[in-house]
């Protein structure tokens, strides 16, 4: 690279070249786009060489490669989407023209704060007197909370913003990036390490509107001077609603927009490139209520400490992080999901450790009914699924868990006390829980099953057991016991019928076995009278074969009889079903 630095202020010989190559460029600290300075490395000399950049007039690249490099990466510079031009060419006349386009805009997130205060206490305006005998209330307040939330957000243009009129969008409209100017070539896909973190925090769905918390009932209290409340102890300065509500006043108003929220920002802003601004974009008090929620799914074997409340601000609140503060102090945090104006909100901030939560799953099948369906006997089931809750409080103090359960698809809840919420797949029941003590709940659910048995594979003994469960009435099981007697009949002919099938075969072998021996013998003398002893053998055999042939018919018509007997009685307690 060759530099060429301009003559002094005074006249001088000629001007100053020099030549070598670029090995950085120093910034001051201060100014700092003002005073560079620009190195140059000179091999045949071995010398570097400063230059201060407001000295340079020209400089040559004199590498070719470099060269191209450069003018190549200006030419894709000039094409990037950001700096695109394009030339509208109209004809004569006025014309209305609306030129749309889509440009970067910057990011914001937003953060919230809760402050919770559920306590009732006396204001000094409110205490007696000492020596005043008069009753005074106490005063009790409605659990409420301040909520306070912030949208942040970052300039990511490449310039500044001066004055702007700011709008924030919440919601979740389809928009997606895609590249109409470069060529697709598929990648390799990049397979990652994987990452261990921490769990997630946890998150519950609202199901219905908050119910009202009970109030303190209020308590005379004599003109002697009461003891302080806990929380008007003297302590180190906290927090108070009434402080931090007087700090920060919302900046922004909202509208509906379509699917979308809008905020918009009352004052213009200003934000350099690179840097981020903050504004306050809802303050408010709440209503609010307390609970412990469980479910094992999301965190097992602890309930979690959560603030129930109705969004009531009016505007619509964009997903994220909130922090608590209970009384004062910092209690823990949690992720505001994204909710519209009136929705409810459930924020689950601290892990209740002072109650241990251990739960048992079993299944149970009963009968619930019996009909015959043809020569089947349909036997209706209840198959139960069984959820045990096992509850141990260490706390000095009762509480109340709210148990969060999914619903099994199909299934219905039974020997169970009504749930105090159901949507959504889940339910919840409010549970009592004693002080240093351990409390058992138990959750059924149950469907109703069918099977099928035959009712030849029925026995006596079965049947006397449906009839003593009260699944079958006493026609109905004189009509099945009569039956299975005929099934008890066929069951008998039939094995007539397999007795006489062995006989039959015994009497064939017997007869080939005689007509084997007949072969040899002649008709004279003793082989002659064997032969007749044979044949009056064979004689006997063939009478026995036709005495069983009769027999086997005479069972196969009984049994053709029976059955038919069975089907009616059958068809006629089917009709009844």
């Amino acid at each position: 690279m060759a530099v060429e630095t301009p003559p002094p202020a005074e006249p001088a010989p000629a001007r100053t070249q020099a030549e070598g190559l670029v090995i950085g460029v120093d910034l001051e600290d201060t100014e700092q786009l003002r005073f560079p300075i620009v190195s140059i490395y000179q091999p045949d000399t071995r010398q570097v060489r400063a230059f201060a950049l407001r000295d340079i007039r020209r400089v040559e690249v004199l590498d070719d490669r470099s060269a191209e490099d450069l003018a190549y990466f200006l030419r894709a510079a000039q094409s990037e989407e950001d700096r695109r031009a394009a030339t509208l060419r109209l004809s004569e006349g006025e014309h209305d023209l609306l030129v749309g386009y889509i440009a970067p805009a910057p990011a914001w997130r937003v953060s919230y704060r809760i402050l919770f205060e559920d306590e009732g206490r006396i204001t000094d305006d409110e205490r007696p007197a000492d020596g005043d005998e008069q009753p005074v209330s106490l005063v009790v307040r409605h659990p409420s909370i301040l909520l306070q939330g912030w949208g942040l957000f970052d300039n990511q243009l490449d310039e500044d913003l001066a004055d702007v009129a700011l709008t924030l969008v919440a919601g979740m409209p389809v928009s997606f990036r895609y590249r109409l100017y470069e060529p697709h070539t598929p990648e390799r896909p990049l397979v990652a390490d994987e990452e261990r973190t921490v769990a997630a925090p946890v998150e519950f769905a609202g199901m219905a509107a908050p119910a009202p918390l009970a109030m303190a009932a209020p308590q005379a209290m004599k003109r002697a001077r009461p003891a302080m409340l806990a929380s008007e102890a003297p302590t180190a300065e906290r927090f108070s609603m009434d402080m931090l509500e007087a700090s920060t006043a919302a900046a922004s108003s909202g509208e509906e927009r379509g699917a979308l929220f809008q905020y918009h920002v009352a004052h213009p802003v200003s934000v350099a490139r690179g840097q981020s601004a903050m504004v306050p974009i809802v303050g408010q008090r709440l209503k609010a209520g307390k609970e412990l929620l469980y479910n094992g799914q999301k965190l097992p074997k602890h309930p979690v400490a959560s603030l129930r409340l109705r969004n009531d601000t009016g505007l619509t609140l964009e997903r994220g992080p909130v922090t608590v503060l209970e009384a004062g102090d910092y209690a823990g945090e949690a992720v505001l999901p994204f909710t519209r104006a009136g929705g409810e909100l459930i924020v689950p901030y601290a892990v209740e450790l002072g109650i241990s939560i251990t739960e048992e799953a079993s299944v149970e099948r009963h009968t619930s009914g019996l009909r015959v369906r043809d020569d089947y006997l349909v036997v209706q089931e209840w198959d139960i699924r069984i959820t045990r809750y096992r509850i141990h409080s260490t706390l000095a103090t009762a509480a109340v868990v709210t148990i969060e359960q999914a619903l099994i698809a199909n299934y219905e809840i039974t020997e169970t006390p009504a749930p105090a919420e159901q949507a959504q797949g889940q339910a919840r029941w409010a549970v009592a829980c004693a002080p240093n003590a351990e409390t058992s709940f138990t959750v059924r659910q149950r469907s109703e099953t069918s099977r099928w048995e035959q009712l030849r594979s029925l026995s006596a003994k079965q049947l006397r057991e449906y009839l003593q469960g009260r699944y079958l009435d006493d026609a109905t099981y004189r009509e099945l016991a009569g039956v299975l007697e005929t099934y008890g009949q066929i069951d008998g002919q039939r094995r007539r019928i397999e007795e006489i099938e062995r006989e039959r075969k015994a009497a064939y072998k017997q007869q080939q076995q005689i007509q084997g021996s007949l072969a040899p013998l002649g008709r004279e003398g003793d082989e002659g009278a064997l032969r007749t002893r044979y044949v009056g053998t064979l004689g006997s055999i063939e009478d026995r074969l036709a005495a069983l042939a009769d027999e086997e018919q005479r069972l196969n018509e009984g049994i053709a009889q029976l059955e038919r007997e069975a089907q009616a009685r059958l068809a006629a307690l089917s009709a009844q079903a």
